[in-house]
């Protein structure tokens, strides 16, 4: 038998021995030097009946095992099973309790989690020393950097000549225009005034085929198109006095003291009038007549050659989109200076307290209050929101309230000291106006509360000014028969463009053409174009629009 063993221990491969297998199929493992399984076979002689028993222990061994496993597994599923209902019994028993009694156990049960969270401290001036109290006012009174933010927006208001506009963009900081901004409106207005008109050549520009159906920003847009193809071919562009673009912004009664043109609200697009134009000096756009080929093959995207070269040696992969967005902005600011009567009426609304509203939450009484005015100028960090719906939705995808609302939270919550939660709402849809309302109510049931959502942002609740003017959730053209005197219902959205640049921040939608003028006016005017502009809008809404 011994000799038997250590043959089959020592026998090779293909022929596996029974010691090979029961080493390497069950791992006995090395003991002082000797695996197991020489042990038992130098110790006890084995029979094949006791190798069968071993194996079938081993095999045992393994089942029950395995069986413990499987128990294990069941038992869990089970408790998981009983842990899932009770999180839904929870959740029900949570949808059950009113919003006073949600609140009372969200600061009960977070209490512990936000131990580390900044209190709601009382602060009483007169504890300060008197050298404190002291500081606090000249603190207060503001820093030099918002002394100038002020100051440009007073000085935009108090514009009243075609000089004093060149000095009021002269005087702004070239960190915050667009490129070549201060090159290319001294380029514009020196094209457009020159010292004698006797031996210029022009464009006649009269209003559209269509023009009724033109709001502002596309009629502006559109006559910055015209006013490239006259810097291109050096002509220059002045408006048809008796029938201009945009008549129907201009209400009967003011033909008195403007013409029936865009141009009552602003200043002249050139010195040189129509007087200067003779039957073989000019062309007339919309054509009325046939126009040399290179005129009227140019693209309405393009800009004049010698910005576009400009802005490709400075930037050499700018977009061609990026370029006509640039062009556009350039040119709104050029065309729509607006003149001394209409400034000063701007500013006359823009003290009017009683045409202005805010709603706002007092924390003190925990009370929502209205009031009348707004503050001049805007809060620095605040955020200006164009609501465009009217009949704007056949152009693009209309965005709810609620849109520009939760994009704005989000980025004030990621930028806390920059921003805050002050806005001024224009739009022509007066439940906008209501669903400002009904968000600050749901803010108010969650001030003071312990929760990270209400707690990381720069307020506790909005506080919404607008303008309180007409409004009607139609298109423009409907709203100018609807309210009125067309004059001064054009006065109003100018207002409301000029409070709405006053903000720091922009929400809008840019294939809106009153969005893309807010933009570019915010840059051209004030400097402005290193704020953000959020735009809530699908891209395809303005990657390729039209004017």
């Amino acid at each position: 038998m011994h000799l038997a063993i250590t043959s089959l221990r020592t026998r090779k491969p293909p022929f596996r021995s029974t010691r090979y297998e029961l080493t390497h199929l069950f791992g006995f493992r090395e003991c002082n030097g000797q695996n197991t399984v020489d042990r038992l076979f130098k110790k006890v002689p084995q029979s094949p009946s006791r190798m069968g028993l071993l194996l079938t222990r081993r095999m045992r061994s393994f089942l029950v095992t395995i069986s413990i496993g499987a128990f294990l597994v069941i038992l869990l599923s089970i408790r998981t099973g009983w842990f899932t209902s009770e999180i839904k019994q929870e959740y029900d028993n949570w949808n059950h309790l009113t919003t006073e009694e949600q609140l009372e156990r969200v600061r009960k049960e977070n209490l512990n989690g936000y131990q580390y969270a900044a209190p709601e401290e009382v602060f009483d001036e007169s504890q300060l020393s008197s050298s404190d109290r002291t500081l606090l006012k000249k603190v207060l009174k503001g820093s030099n950097d918002r002394d100038k933010r002020v100051e440009a927006i007073e000085r935009l208001y108090h514009v009243d000549s075609a000089d004093s506009w060149n000095r009021h963009l002269e005087a702004l900081d070239d960190e915050g225009l667009p490129p070549f901004t201060k090159f290319v409106q001294k380029y514009m207005y020196d094209h457009q005034h020159p010292e004698d008109c006797s031996d210029k050549e022009f464009i006649v520009m009269s209003s559209f085929p269509n023009d009724e159906a033109f709001g502002l920003g596309a009629l502006v847009h559109s006559i910055s198109m015209n006013l490239n193809i006259a810097l291109r071919y050096n002509r220059i562009l002045i408006y048809n006095p008796f029938e201009g673009p945009g008549r129907h912004f201009v209400d009967d009664s003011s033909l008195h003291v403007c013409n029936k043109s865009i141009e009552c609200f602003f200043e002249s697009l050139s010195s040189c009038t129509f007087d200067d134009v003779r039957p073989d000096n000019h062309w007339k756009l919309p054509a009325r007549e046939v126009l040399p080929q290179d005129a009227m093959t140019t693209p309405s995207g393009s800009i004049p050659p010698i910005f576009g070269l400009a802005l490709k040696k400075m930037f050499p992969l700018m977009t061609p989109d990026a370029m006509k967005y640039w062009w556009r902005g350039q040119a709104t600011a050029y065309i729509m200076r607006f003149n001394a009567r209409t400034m000063a009426e701007l500013l006359r609304k823009r003290r009017n307290k009683t045409l202005q509203k805010s709603l706002g939450f007092e924390g003190e009484n925990e009370a929502i209050v209205e009031r009348a005015g707004i503050p001049f100028p805007m809060p620095a960090g605040s955020v200006s929101m164009h609501v465009r719906h009217g009949d704007k939705g056949i152009e693009m995808t209309l965005k709810p309230f609620e849109k520009y609302l939760d994009m704005a939270e989000d980025f004030i919550s990621q930028n806390p000291l920059g921003f805050r939660k002050i806005a001024f709402l224009s739009t022509e849809n007066p439940e906008v106006i209501k669903g400002a309302a009904d968000h600050l109510q749901k803010e108010r049931e969650l001030y003071k509360v312990i929760d990270a959502k209400a707690r990381t942002t720069s307020d506790w609740a909005w506080t919404w000014y607008w303008s309180d003017i007409p409004r009607a959730n139609i298109g423009p053209e409907d709203q100018l028969k609807t309210f009125g005197n067309r004059t001064d219902m054009t006065i109003n959205w100018f207002l409301q463009l000029m409070m709405a640049i006053e903000c720091d921040m922009m929400i809008g939608s840019r294939a809106s053409g009153w969005s893309r003028l807010l933009d570019g006016l915010r840059c051209g005017w004030l400097g402005k174009c290193q704020q953000p502009f959020l735009d809530v809008g699908d891209k395809m809404d303005w990657a390729f629009y039209s004017i």
